[in-house]
């Protein structure tokens, strides 16, 4: 384990280095900027924030309000640093689908390393986050042309599952259910609504996925014209199976094929 407290970028580069050749955990506290490229782009001006990169090859970027990182990337990510200009990158690539996050720092309060050891089994109970978890790693799940904008949503009432616009440039609005959707998932529904327009021109979709419906909720939910998606926990997990076995897969034929890179 090493922590630095107020490092140069070179004693921090050094480190940083020897961590994540030994896959080990970093955490560093950071004035920097983020910025993405891949399926969208995006860029974060300076500021101090919390940057975690771990062994599998993720990266998260927190800011210090919020419990969702500003910026992040799944494990597999194979990670690049250097100085340039007075700033130390650190570049984690993704390469199937390829996306690239960069962050850039001139400063760096904190660094730490750790070599974790957790064996402890992982139990997982079902829950509807993994079927928004498959949703949003394969909206064709719903149907093709869906793009997923957001998920979890702010709007007055709560939070919308998952955000998005249909192949028509029509906005798309999804509450998930695990159980049998009743009238509480049709009313929470209506209750988004109203809080949402879309673009000029098109329409709003409500959409509500689950394994069924609950009996007599079907007419209100035609008069509300709100579509109803089949999905049920069995395959949203194998969908979440299959795209984890394709990632470690694309993975290593990018490195077998990618030249070998020193941090």
């Amino acid at each position: 384990m090493v922590v630095l407290v107020s490092p140069g970028l070179d004693e921090a580069r050094l480190e940083l280095g020897k961590a994540l050749e030994a896959r080990m955990m970093v955490t560093m506290v950071a004035n920097c900027t983020v910025s993405y490229s891949g399926r969208t782009g995006s860029d974060i001006g300076e500021g101090e924030r919390l940057i975690v990169l771990k062994g599998d090859g993720c990266v998260l970027v927190h800011r210090g309000r919020d419990y969702q990182p500003v910026n992040w990337q799944p494990s597999g990510c194979v990670f690049q640093t250097r100085i340039e200009g007075g700033r130390l990158l650190v570049k984690a690539v993704r390469p199937s689908p390829l996306e690239t996050l960069t962050i850039e720092m001139d400063r760096i309060e904190f660094l730490s390393t750790f070599n974790l050891k957790d064996e402890a089994e992982f139990i997982l109970h079902s829950s509807e986050e993994e079927m928004q978890k498959a949703i949003l790693a394969e909206p064709d799940l719903i149907e093709q042309g869906l793009r997923v904008i957001d998920f979890e949503k702010k709007v007055a009432p709560g939070f919308v599952d998952v955000y998005g616009v249909d192949s028509q440039g029509n906005t798309v609005v999804i509450e998930i259910k695990k159980d049998p959707a009743g009238a509480a998932a049709v009313k929470q529904l209506v209750e988004y609504l109203k809080y949402l327009s879309p673009a000029e021109g098109k329409k709003v979709r409500p959409i509500i996925v689950a394994p069924s419906l609950a009996k007599g909720v079907l007419p209100t939910m035609e008069k509300m014209k709100i579509e109803f998606k089949p999905l049920t926990l069995q395959k949203s997990l194998e969908t979440l199976q299959k795209r984890m076995k394709s990632d470690q897969k694309a993975l290593k034929g990018w490195l077998g094929d990618a030249p070998s890179e020193k941090s």
